[in-house]
């Protein structure tokens, strides 16, 4: 078969003709006899071996004859006519065969990639427990330029249990994003939102008038004019962890259903893709077998779910996969990968089995499982480039979708991330919980790559007064935090980090914040504004000489290194040493006068958003 474009007609004959043979097949499936399999199997693999070799020859429609590879080995072998004959319309959509090569419309649905369907989004939030709820999904996304958001994880075991409506309420917060513009503007109830006791109770003491001024100040922030409001929305993935092909995939179409993606009549589903947990590090992943663990001990498990999704799901809908990279051959050496006596899989191994699962997205942390918490390491971007480059390679489309993921403190990380990994977005997690506007370049100020002790008390206390006006009209569930206060809890959690510099110098406040008698919005509220009374009247100087003002105090760097690489965070550190009060204030004077410097060549006039 000739390698110039699938738009030629001879070679749109050619692939026709074997969209034939795979319609004159599924056609059999019916049959009941004993030697189905056996005797058809040269012919399937017949087709099977041309779509590889087209793959290979049409770069740019590669990953949709690879696709059509799978399911057709998979759907064949199970007998499933009506999954191939949906599979098999998608594929000639996909592949778009058209009747001239000068054809270069990509207006429609199925002529896109699903990168390109959710808007090609370049800064992604990552899933994170008890803190990607709605209220802080939507604040992120439409205040402070966050173009995907996945779910806090869901276990599959869990979600599909028959009386698992108690989990599924507690934990599933995905709505059509009709509904969700319509409580925001008034013209909803809320009450669909209001599942749990845990969320009346941290509503306690509000009134519906405090209800919709919350509202209003959403609306405001998003349009201050007040003339045309536009409210923003972002496509959604939905993360669950599951190694049961079945499970996985009953828990999926659950998800697809409750949350209305399977009758969305809108440009994007409320659920844009599943994304398979093959990334969490916690010691309870390898007890419940996910995660990392699961990639890393149980790789085939892991495949067999994605193939089973892929193949058996809506390819509108996709499939998707976050994952660290495979231990390293010291890691085997000094025992850590305990019976396995096998060698690690190259990165790069990983990443062309997971193509060959039909996985439309990957998104890489830059660490193996061992680098957590207290034995964080910086992230290895040069090893996601190579992913990238691989997947790239090995599918044939140079723009195939990875997201890198690990060692992102500042916006400036953000734009060296991409540019050194080639990926096509970027993932945050920790820094997003410390400073949402972080894609938006919130951590300096215009003209100068620090911010003001001032500024950075206001964004801090921004975000927390922010985020609590979003979780009062869309009180967080309360997930596995708590039959009483779960919701308030995952609430509490947010302001710890938004505040933790300044709970750190206020221990009457951080005490008061732990306290479980502290459980509603309204004491939230009371407590941001006893922050703002204290520090209100100190001027830059004195905020200067406090604790706060260094960028050891971030919650972000709380297991780091305080001398590490990330020198663009908001404050400089006042170097610390056997100063005294005069040396220290001397130095403090000098670098408020070298920021009004800065200020002063700056053409615009400095503002800091909140």
């Amino acid at each position: 078969m000739p390698s110039n474009d699938l738009g030629n007609p001879s070679a749109s004959r050619h692939i026709m003709h074997h969209f034939a043979l795979i319609e004159d097949l599924h056609t059999l499936t019916n049959e009941k006899q004993r030697g189905f399999t056996a005797k058809f199997q040269p012919l399937q693999a017949r087709f099977v071996m041309f779509l590889l070799c087209s793959a290979h020859a049409h770069q740019r429609h590669s990953v949709a004859l690879r696709r059509m590879a799978l399911v057709t080995s998979s759907c064949i072998c199970s007998r499933k006519r009506q999954r191939v004959q949906q599979l098999t319309t998608h594929a000639r959509n996909s592949i778009n065969v058209a009747p001239s090569v000068q054809s270069t419309d990509h207006s429609t649905t199925s002529s896109q990639s699903f990168y390109q369907r959710i808007g090609s989004p370049k800064h992604i939030l990552a899933p994170m427990v008890a803190q990607s709820d709605l209220a802080f999904r939507l604040m992120c996304e439409q205040l402070y330029n966050v173009d995907l958001s996945y779910t806090q994880m869901i276990h599959a075991y869990n979600f599909v249990e028959t009386n698992g409506d108690t989990f599924r309420n507690n934990h599933f917060d995905v709505y059509p994003h009709s509904f969700i513009r319509r409580v925001l503007s008034g013209d909803a109830d809320r009450q669909q939102l209001i599942a749990t006791q845990p969320q009346l109770h941290a509503l306690k003491g509000l009134s519906q008038s405090d209800i919709d001024a919350s509202r209003k100040q959403i609306l405001d922030l998003l349009d201050p004019s007040g003339r045309n409001v536009f409210m923003p929305m972002k496509p959604t993935i939905v993360q669950i962890a599951a190694h049961n092909p079945d499970i996985a995939l009953q828990a999926a179409l659950l998800i697809l259903e409750k949350s209305g993606s399977f009758n969305a009549n809108e440009g994007i589903s409320p659920v844009a893709a599943i994304d398979l947990n093959l990334g969490c590090p916690q010691a309870i992943a390898r007890k419940g077998k996910y995660g990392a663990f699961l990639h890393d001990e149980y790789p085939e498990l892991a495949y067999n779910v994605l193939k089973k999704l892929r193949s058996e799901i809506s390819c509108d809908v996709a499939i998707t996969a976050k994952i660290r990279l495979p231990p390293t051959l010291a890691d085997a050496e000094a025992g850590k990968l305990g019976s396995q006596a096998v060698t690690p899989p190259s990165a790069e191994d990983r990443i062309q089995r997971l193509i060959d699962c039909g996985v439309d997205l990957i998104t890489i942390h830059g660490r193996t499982r061992f680098e957590n918490k207290v034995a964080v390491g910086a992230a290895d971007w040069n090893a996601i480039g190579r992913c990238v480059a691989a997947a790239r390679a090995y599918s044939g489309d140079d723009t195939y979708p990875i997201f890198a993921n690990g060692g992102i403190e500042t916006f400036d990380d953000v734009q060296e991330c991409l540019q050194t990994t080639g990926a096509c977005g970027v993932m945050s997690s920790e820094s997003l919980l410390e400073n949402p506007g972080l894609f938006k370049g919130l951590d300096k100020v215009k003209g100068s790559h620090t911010a003001t002790a001032k500024l950075l008390l206001e964004r801090q206390l921004g975000y927390a007064e922010t985020y609590l006006h979003y979780a009062t009209v869309f009180p967080p569930l309360p997930g596995s935090l708590g039959s009483k206060g779960g919701c308030f809890n995952v609430i509490r959690s947010h302001l710890f980090k938004f505040l933790h510099r300044y709970l750190e110098e206020n221990a009457d406040l951080r005490s008061s914040l732990g306290d479980q008698a502290f459980n509603n919005i309204r004491q939230a509220r009371e407590l941001v504004s006893e922050i703002r009374n204290r520090y209100d009247k100190m001027d830059e100087e004195e905020l200067m000489l406090k604790s706060s003002s260094r960028i050891s105090s971030s919650w972000y760097r709380r297991h780091r290194n305080p001398n590490s690489s990330a020198t663009n965070s908001t404050v400089s550190v006042i170097k610390e040493g056997k100063l005294s009060n005069n040396e220290k204030k001397q130095l403090v004077k000098d670098r408020i006068h070298k920021l009004r410097e800065q200020r002063k060549k700056s053409e615009d006039t400095v503002k800091m958003p909140l």
